[in-house]
């Protein structure tokens, strides 16, 4: 299973992350109750309770892989993974935050409360053969694990699985929290998740992400804003009568050109992306609606928040020179990482 897994946070050498993350579970519980002694003979057993499970982690990462569903229409997903869950012992809330492939799974009662992250979504566009090559798949299925979600969320899963087993068996007490986080590569699942206060009440919770090495996290990540920018104008046939027109497209290109002038001026961590879902219908018809969609990044909220500011600016000056109107809708925004120290210790000791 390891020639599959490989994490930029925390994966143990021999292993998928299932038994590092039992391990810096076990770890977390109070000393009193497990000795030195006692908690390397539990990390002898979470190997053996992973290494008895590799065939159903195995199993959840290829469906995932097939599956390929992007964001908030991971139905298949969710449902794999809620399934391995259920089947194992834990309580099931579906539909949490009114996402319906969001969900948390639990077992145990009381503290400490841990939380261990599963993510599942696959990217647009991305789709390809199971080949060292790019080839489309021949099941038609365009999108795909571009960031190793179908890893991510199947060894989650099997940490959880193994670790509650280990809990039953050795009555340890706390509670274990699995959360099904949708829509990570829009920021958006753990987004709203938070705001309904799916995760209060955590002691310290696991995340982790396929990658290159086998390490330890040590970086803030980004802050973000994901927003959406609309221009309204009004439509005209652009043969006949294109002068009683007013273009939204001709908007939304003097925006982005704007924003890519704006470039030279911001900040190497920066990074600022954009597509245009809607560009009008036909050529001949000037567009009296056009949608833009950015992400901004870099590496702390308040330089998000500076260029953010400035960039609604570029489209309002774009409304105004192209007379038509705007619209802004801040999908989600982000503040960067809190890493948590002691958790990165209990990590690399691990490692």
């Amino acid at each position: 299973m390891n020639k599959l897994y490989n994490s930029t946070i925390s994966l143990f050498q021999a292993n998928p992350l299932p038994v590092l993350a039992a391990f810096v579970m076990l770890s977390l519980f109070k000393p009193q109750l497990i000795f030195a002694q006692e908690t390397d003979l539990l990390k002898q057993k979470a190997i053996e309770q992973v290494d008895s499970i590799e065939a159903v982690i195995e199993e959840m990462a290829i469906k995932l892989w097939e599956y390929s569903e992007t964001v908030l229409q991971e139905t298949q997903s969710a449902k794999l993974l809620i399934s391995k869950l259920d089947e194992a012992g834990f309580n099931i809330e579906t539909n949490v935050a009114d996402m319906p492939t969001a969900f948390v799974a639990t077992y145990g009662s009381g503290s400490p409360v841990i939380g261990i992250l599963a993510e599942y979504d696959a990217l647009p566009g991305v789709g390809n053969q199971a080949v060292p090559e790019r080839k489309p798949r021949t099941d038609g299925i365009t999108s795909g694990h571009g960031c190793g979600h179908n890893l991510f969320g199947a060894a989650s899963v099997g940490g959880a699985i193994a670790l509650k087993v280990i809990m039953e068996k050795n009555n340890l007490k706390g509670t274990l929290k699995l959360f099904g986080t949708p829509a990570e590569e829009t920021v958006i699942g753990k987004v709203y998740m938070a705001k309904a206060g799916v995760f209060e009440g955590l002691d310290a919770v696991l995340e982790w992400h396929p990658g290159a090495a086998n390490e330890v996290r040590n970086q803030a990540g980004r802050a973000m804003n994901s927003f959406e920018v609309e221009f309204f104008g009004q439509s005209a046939h652009a043969s006949a009568d294109p002068w009683n027109g007013r273009s939204a497209l001709d908007a939304v290109e003097l925006m982005n050109y704007g924003v890519n002038l704006m470039r030279e001026h911001i900040k190497p961590t920066a990074r600022i992306h954009y597509v245009i879902p809607n560009a009008g219908e036909a050529p001949n018809i000037v567009p009296e609606y056009a949608k833009v969609w950015y992400f901004v990044r870099d590496i702390n909220r308040t330089e998000v928040k500076k260029y953010y500011e400035r960039i609604l600016k570029i489209a309002e000056a774009a409304a105004l020179a192209t007379e038509t109107t705007h619209k802004v809708h801040l999908i989600t925004g982000v503040h960067e990482y809190l890493l948590n120290r002691p958790l990165q210790e209990a990590l690399q000791k691990n490692l």
